[in-house]
């Protein structure tokens, strides 16, 4: 297990004298929808942040639940991601023995290129998203036909968006791996946790076409690497997707604007956003249950431990099932975006689709 920590730091480049890791960016990004209100409507000041901040994310998930079509807009996020990982699989596979090694400047292309398409995909889901919400706010039945439809309209600013998205999560990776290396270093410290080992055997720890498990935890670590650093572009940019499709601004307005609207409601923002953080860390959290059951059952090989079947169809289940939570939760977060930019230009709590008011998600 040590030795394959070394073997990736020295390719991602955490070791001063290996390549950096040439790791472009994405975007967590979700689909949003209308809200629950769970308290009176008020103004954005004063006292109830918090307690605005979770009706957003409580209100977000039975809006979900409700709307039961919405989870389309879930594989398709878990598509998007899935094209991530397999395309930094590839790069990882080909830019070794026994093939040539990639230069930077085709590495860097390359990771920039996946980032453009991976952002682009996901700020149009949430765009579709929105728009279909915009007539279902007002009472009207939600379609997402129309939502793809509307997001179309936008899809030249959309992909001036992403195009700089994708340039400053690039550059931003690149700084990180050059000069922060010891920080990106984290990323490889979850990898090398349970369950994961369970399904890279140690066998299978070499490079090449047949390295699977090296190049795997290569893109896996790439991956979610590249996913922290866009989601602090996502929060920083709240409202930037809502206000292009919900007020046709032109993208300088749309950056303007989020920045006054985050301002106006950053208590709400994270309230909302801290509750998603703490349900995503109890379910990540369970992780630990297979060290503990490990330890248990093999107490005298936890430093050398042998995976057998049993352990490895656990450790995939749980995994499949953590990356299923994700996706959902992302279209949860989309939910309460559309809420809180609601709220925000409104100073009103935007209220649930409720079923005896007859508003149903349309295909």
């Amino acid at each position: 297990m040590t030795r394959v920590s070394v073997v990736i730091r020295g390719w991602l480049g955490w070791c001063p004298n290996a390549p950096a890791m040439h790791t472009a960016s994405t975007v967590l990004s979700t689909p949003p929808v209308s809200l629950h209100s769970l308290e009176p409507d008020g103004g954005t000041g004063g006292s109830g942040r918090i307690g605005r901040g979770i009706s957003f994310a409580v209100g977000s998930i039975k809006t979900l639940i409700r709307n039961k079509q919405l989870f389309w807009l879930s594989f398709l996020t878990g598509l998007v991601m899935l094209f991530m990982f397999v395309s930094f699989y590839l790069i990882h596979v080909f830019g070794m023995y026994p093939y040539p090694p990639i230069e930077y400047p085709l590495w860097l292309t390359l990771n920039f290129a996946v980032a453009l398409i991976s952002v682009f995909c996901l700020y149009f889901l949430l765009a579709s998203l929105i728009a279909s919400i915009s007539p279902g706010h007002s009472g009207k039945p939600i379609t997402l036909r129309e939502g793809f439809d509307g997001a179309k309209k936008h899809v030249r600013s959309l992909l001036v968006w992403s195009v700089l998205i994708a340039l400053l999560g690039t550059a931003l990776s690149v700084l990180m791996t050059r000069y922060f290396g010891e920080f990106s270093f984290t990323f490889i410290r979850v990898i090398d946790q349970f369950p994961f080992n369970f399904i890279l055997l140690p066998e299978v720890y070499s490079t090449g076409p047949i390295g699977g498990g090296y190049h795997i935890a290569s893109a896996v670590t790439s991956t979610f690497f590249a996913v922290t650093i866009n989601v602090i572009f996502f929060v920083l940019t709240l409202f930037v997707v809502p206000a292009l499709v919900l007020e046709n601004k032109r993208l300088p307005g749309a950056v303007t604007e989020t920045i006054s609207l985050i301002k106006k409601v950053w208590g709400e923002i994270i309230a909302c956003f801290l509750l998603f953080c703490l349900i995503s860390l109890v379910i990540s959290l369970a992780s630990f249950i297979f060290r503990i059951a490990y330890g248990l059952v093999s107490p005298n090989n936890l430093l050398f431990w042998y995976p057998g079947e049993g352990w490895i169809a656990g450790a995939a289940m749980y995994i499949l099932a953590w990356c299923i939570l994700a996706v959902i939760g992302s279209t949860a977060v989309g939910i309460a975006l559309f809420g809180l930019y609601t709220y925000a230009k409104t100073d009103r709590m935007p209220g649930m689709h409720e079923e005896e008011q007859g508003v149903q998600v349309l295909k």
